[in-house]
C-alpha cells in the first residue's frame, strides 16, 4: 500500500492525476498530453550525447533543488522523506524496487523546495532517464553487492536538509549524482570507441 500511495502522490505532483476527497482518484484534466521528448529524437532512445545532456540539467536542477529544501523543508516533509528512505532501506537488496524510492525521494525534495515548477522540471528530467536510472541503480547492485551504500549517501542527504545546511545538502547530493552518472554513462560507448578510433 505504501507504495501505491507514493506512486499515487507522485502522478499527483506530476499533474497527470487528481484526487478528490470522498469522491477517489481520476485522470488529471489534460493529462493524456505527450510524455516529455527530447527535441530532435522523433521517439528514439537516447544516445551518449543526449544522456550527457540531460545529466548536466538534472545536475543544475537538483542541486539547486536540493538547497532550496534545506532551506524550506517542514517537519512533515523531512518525515516524508525520512520514511522514504526506510523504503530504500528494505529495497537495498532489490534494484526495481529501490529505484522506485530512488525516484520517491527525489521528487519528495523538489517539493520540499517549494516551486512548483522545479518539481515539474525534475519530473520530466527523471522521467526522460528513467530506464538509464533503472539500469544503475543494477550496476550498483552487482558492483557493490547491494545498494547500502546509496541509502547510507540518501540519509547523509536528508540529514543535510533536516539540519538546514543547504551546502552539505549540495555536496551530499553532489556525490550520490555524481556516482550514478559515472554508472549510467558507462552503460554508453564512448565516442572513440564507437568510432573504433584509438
Amino acid at each position: 500500500m505504501g507504495s501505491v500511495r507514493e506512486a499515487i502522490s507522485m502522478l499527483v505532483s506530476e499533474g497527470l492525476i487528481e484526487t478528490r476527497a470522498g469522491r477517489g482518484t481520476f485522470v488529471a484534466q489534460g493529462a493524456a498530453g505527450p510524455l516529455p521528448v527530447v527535441p530532435g529524437n522523433d521517439g528514439r532512445p537516447l544516445d551518449r550525447k543526449q544522456v550527457e545532456e540531460l545529466i548536466e540539467a538534472r545536475e543544475v536542477l537538483e542541486l539547486q533543488i536540493v538547497a532550496l529544501a534545506a532551506g524550506r523543508a517542514s517537519t512533515a516533509q523531512v518525515a516524508r522523506l525520512a520514511a522514504i528512505v526506510e523504503r530504500m532501506q528494505a529495497g537495498v537488496a532489490d534494484p526495481a524496487a529501490y529505484g522506485v524510492a530512488d525516484v520517491a525521494f527525489h521528487l519528495a525534495l523538489a517539493e520540499a523546495a517549494g516551486n512548483r515548477f522545479l518539481v515539474a522540471a525534475m519530473a520530466n528530467i527523471r522521467q526522460l532517464l528513467g530506464r538509464e536510472l533503472e539500469l544503475s541503480a543494477e550496476v550498483g547492485a552487482r558492483r557493490f553487492g547491494d545498494l547500502q551504500f546509496s541509502v547510507d549517501s540518501h540519509r547523509r542527504v536528508l540529514a543535510a536538509v533536516e539540519a538546514g545546511d543547504p551546502e552539505l545538502a549540495r555536496d551530499e547530493l553532489r556525490a550520490i549524482m555524481g556516482r550514478h552518472h559515472d554508472f549510467v554513462l558507462g552503460l554508453y560507448a564512448a565516442p572513440a570507441e564507437r568510432t573504433g578510433a584509438a
